[in-house]
């Protein structure tokens, strides 16, 4: 008998061991490390798993059989060791990673017959029959019966017959379930100007593994640094993945990738049904695709060759994943590049504080693009005082500035961008009385009111009620709604100017698939004279008829307890002005805000990124705080706050005479019920985590079993709810 260990990674297992299974006897080819199968599991007939490895034969074992195997192929043996360091760098079990990777469990490949030119001469067949052959091979000489029939004007009985007498004979051939894609962007391809063509040559000349950040402005040309520098990895018979930090931006991503490679191009996102999202996979693992472009799961597809990663707006967080494996898709490209040798482009306006201080220690080649294309200048940004405004009897979420730029746009013919970074109707309701907020019932956050559905929701975990009438404390009935998103936004706009054509783009309004793309497309068509959104319009977008762009709230951001606020603000602040512009007609931007003079308003104002890089690097250095030292926050959760308090307790007791190490808490986090469970969180912070990874692991393994608990574990988090 041959057998298996298999990790099981479709079912959460405790501890998540190896289990041994039997290669069934029928089986010509032997399973080999990294072969996904079904096996069954306890009372479950058939669990996803990985083969690990194949033990010597054991005639005594009595164990149960495999299913089937659940991929064509297998994750070859750098696949699977970058899968091992994400599990170990991220504290993650190595099921729940490869659960991650792999394609969804129920799709399947799918097949279809076709009909092929048989082995019979033709010199006996009629003339009907000669005919039907003929027509056969002028259409490639493949075609399922269907449409051979409906071509050549007969039926299937005849083609019955010529497969009876071997005239013809049937093949299955695979199915590939393509994704609905843009049509490619028909752009021409533009001349390079001399900062592009430095750093192309850089790049070329890069070694395997070497790391480039390509930092320039809006404008200025990145995306066709990436092309050509796709283009020398595919001529040299290589394949590469550019991940994009939003699935808003994969469209016109997509449009113009698909111009340049064609149907050579694979595309990986949530969007994606099981079918398209298993094929897609499939293609780049077979090579059939030679360009990947993706969010962040994409940096786990499996790829022949992979020589090169473009990780675009490598600054964005949505790059980091917030449920386990809580990885960072640019920490794993960088990673991917030492384990498979193929570059990364690290590509932004804004650069990172860890991209821009492993620069500083030679970690990775600065690449800079000074310049807009055409040499367009940057858009010229007023700053408003909302607090003036208010002082002066405006009311209105438009200061008189931004109206009165709104009323010339509606003349000009050329259109708009308003930003507030707040989706729905209302960010809070609150009694007027007693200050009561309505909250969420499952988590320490108060409600927001969408006016679309007349409804109280919970960004967090999806709860919805109706809008109250009474204060739940006091019994008021003098319930408001205060503070703006952008549903009241594009109701404002729409009330103060009838006549314009407004679109939203949030969460909300792109549930459906493909919802991104239809309100994008129908924007850059010109079908809408002004776009409301939130920060997914902010970056990427190529739009060369916006001229005004307006940020309502831009300090609000500045508001959240995290160390990255500051960065975030500024980050935020400079992309969505690098949207105005861009074509022929200069752009301007107006930001409103009610702290004009924090620095990262200031700067952005001045579009001096490297001021405030230097100045934020320093800030970050006083308090030690990432990038100059590294982070794991933990989190005990249970539905009872003294479990969650009793475990963290025990985890910060257990790492606090680490030395090195600094211990934070524990303390509730600011998210403090979620969901309906308390929230109890301890942040360790050390130069170098080597050391204290299995200390984390031990001190977890130690804590009294609690049904009722979990322990969140987070390296390097981005965001500190």
């Amino acid at each position: 008998m041959t057998f298996a260990e298999i990790l099981i990674v479709s079912v959460p297992v405790d501890p998540p061991v190896a289990y041994t299974y039997r290669v069934p006897e029928s089986w010509s080819d032997l399973p080999v490390a990294g072969t996904a199968v079904e096996v069954p599991f306890g009372s479950r007939p058939a669990v996803r798993g990985v083969v690990v490895r194949c033990p010597a034969p054991d005639p005594g074992r009595s164990v149960k059989s495999i299913v089937r195997v659940s991929l064509e192929g297998h994750l070859d043996g750098r696949h699977r060791e970058l899968l091992a360091w994400i599990a170990e760098h991220y504290l993650c079990p190595l099921a729940r990673v490869y659960q991650a990777a792999l394609p969804p469990a129920m799709a399947r490949a799918r097949t279809r017959k076709v009909l092929v030119r048989g082995t019979t001469p033709d010199t006996s067949a009629t003339p009907r029959q000669r005919a039907l052959l003929l027509e056969l091979e002028s259409r490639g000489g493949r075609l399922p019966a269907v449409e051979l029939c409906r071509h050549a004007g007969t039926t299937t009985g005849t083609l019955k017959t010529m497969v009876e007498r071997g005239l013809l004979a049937t093949e299955d051939e695979r199915v590939w379930r393509r994704p609905e894609l843009p049509d490619p962007a028909r752009i021409p391809r533009p001349p390079l100007l001399d900062e592009q063509v430095s750093a192309l040559a850089a790049i070329a000349a890069g070694q395997p593994g070497e790391v480039f950040l390509l930092q320039g402005v809006t404008g200025s040309g990145k995306t066709e640094v990436y092309l050509h520098a796709i283009e020398e990895v595919v001529n040299e018979g290589r394949q590469a993945l550019v991940l994009v930090p939003e699935i808003a931006l994969t469209p016109q991503t997509v449009a113009r990738f698909r111009d340049r490679f064609g149907e050579a191009i694979a595309v990986l996102h949530s969007g994606l049904g099981e079918g398209e999202r298993f094929d897609e996979w499939e293609r780049l693992r077979t090579g059939a695709a030679l360009v990947g472009i993706g969010a962040r799961s994409a940096i786990l597809a499996p790829f022949q060759d992979l020589g090169l990663v473009v990780v675009d707006e490598e600054h964005e967080g949505s790059y980091k994943q917030d449920t386990a494996p809580r990885y960072h898709a640019r920490t794993v490209a960088l990673a991917r590049a030492r384990i498979e040798g193929c570059k990364v482009v690290l590509g932004s306006a804004t650069p990172s504080q860890e991209t821009h201080l492993a620069v500083q220690r030679g970690e990775a080649t600065r690449l800079e693009l000074r310049r807009r294309i055409h040499s367009r200048p940057l858009p010229p940004v007023a700053v408003i005082d909302m607090r003036e405004e208010l002082a002066d009897g405006n009311r209105s979420p438009f200061s008189r500035r931004l109206a009165e730029g709104i009323e010339q746009q509606r003349h000009s013919g050329e259109q708009t961008i308003l930003l507030i970074n707040r989706r729905g109707y209302a960010t809070f309701v609150m009694c007027r009385r007693c200050g009561t907020p309505v909250e969420c019932p499952n988590c320490s956050v108060s409600l927001t009111y969408h006016r679309v559905g007349e409804a109280l929701r919970c960004h967090h975990c999806d709860h919805h009620q109706p809008p109250a009438v009474r204060c739940p404390s006091c019994e008021s009935t003098v319930i408001r709604h205060f503070g703006a998103g952008t549903q009241q936004i594009a109701e404002a706009v729409q009330e103060r100017w009838p006549d314009l054509r407004v679109l939203r783009l949030d969460r909300d309004t792109t549930t459906r698939k493909g919802a991104h793309a239809e309100i994008l497309g129908a924007f850059a068509r010109g079908e809408a004279d002004l776009l409301v959104g939130t920060q997914m319009i902010a970056k990427g977008l190529d739009l060369p008829n916006v001229t005004l762009v307006g940020v309502v709230a831009a300090d609000s951001s500045l508001n959240v307890p995290d160390f990255r606020s500051s960065e975030r603000t500024f980050q935020l602040l400079t992309q969505v002005a690098g949207r105005a512009g861009r074509g022929d007609r200069p752009g301007r931007v107006i930001v409103q805000a009610y702290a004009p003079e924090h620095p990262a308003i200031v700067l952005a104002q001045r579009h001096d990124v490297a001021r405030f890089l230097e100045q934020e690097l320093a800030d970050r250095a006083e308090l030690d705080y990432p990038p100059h030292s590294s982070m794991i926050a933990l989190v005990a959760s249970a539905t009872r706050h003294e479990e969650a308090r009793s475990a963290a307790s025990h985890l910060a007791a257990s790492l606090g005479n680490l030395p090195g190490v600094s211990v934070l808490g524990p303390a509730d986090a600011i998210l403090k019920e979620l969901r309906g469970r308390f929230r109890v969180q301890v942040l360790v912070r050390a130069r170098d985590l080597t050391e204290v990874r299995p200390a984390v692991r031990k001190a977890i393994a130690s804590l009294p079993r609690v049904p009722d608990l979990r322990v969140a574990v987070d390296v390097d988090p981005v965001s500190m709810l």
